[in-house]
């Protein structure tokens, strides 16, 4: 029990604050509660440091993405009367196609950008960062089908963090895939509800 302990001190408070406001956040995006935004910025901010720190640079730089798109999905779900509200959508086969075609472009865009400067794993970490950036502004949206975008992009990350021994966040993005199932579920229920 002692060494399961020192081992999780050992990963220092940065992961842990981190592992707890993206968690929050996620919790908080799945009900549709305006704080998400609020947890996110906060955890993103310290994701950041963690991925600069493993010369993960295109997560890094998505950090701050992530940062801009908080203020971006808080004014875009302020809440001014019911009727104001961002309603859950859902995506046409067509705007599928031409956000894969982004993705991939972005993807070896990053890819060669990052692999100049040394990056650990510079396409796949360019991957994960292009159609995480799709994602994030499907969220935004309230495009139902972020929730699937997520659980691939998530289950691919828990991959690369274990790779980079960043153990805690690998954790968190396991989390992500548990919770990215839940939010597609609940947004799902809630969209045939309305449609």
């Amino acid at each position: 029990m002692n060494e399961l302990i020192d081992y999780a001190v050992g990963m220092g408070w940065l992961q842990w604050l981190a592992l707890v406001f993206n968690l929050l956040y996620v919790v908080f995006a799945a009900r549709e509660n305006i704080l998400c935004w609020v947890f996110g910025f906060i955890g993103v901010s310290l994701l950041f440091f963690i991925y600069v720190d493993t010369r993960l640079y295109s997560d890094a730089t998505l950090q701050v993405f992530y940062m801009a798109m908080s203020v971006y999905g808080w004014l875009s779900w302020r809440e001014n009367t019911p009727e104001d509200r961002v309603p859950i959508q859902s995506m046409r086969l067509r705007q599928h196609i031409i956000y894969m075609l982004v993705g991939l472009a972005g993807t070896v865009a990053l890819g060669l950008f990052w692999k100049q400067f040394g990056a650990a794993l510079p396409y796949v970490d360019a991957l994960t960062t292009s159609f995480s950036i799709i994602a994030t502004f499907l969220v935004a949206r309230k495009w139902l089908e972020n929730w699937l975008y997520w659980i691939i992009i998530d289950a691919v990350c828990a991959v690369v963090y274990m790779i980079r021994d960043i153990p805690l966040i690998a954790f968190l993005f396991v989390v992500y895939v548990i919770l990215a199932v839940y939010g597609y579920v609940k947004w799902l229920k809630k969209y045939r509800t309305v449609a």
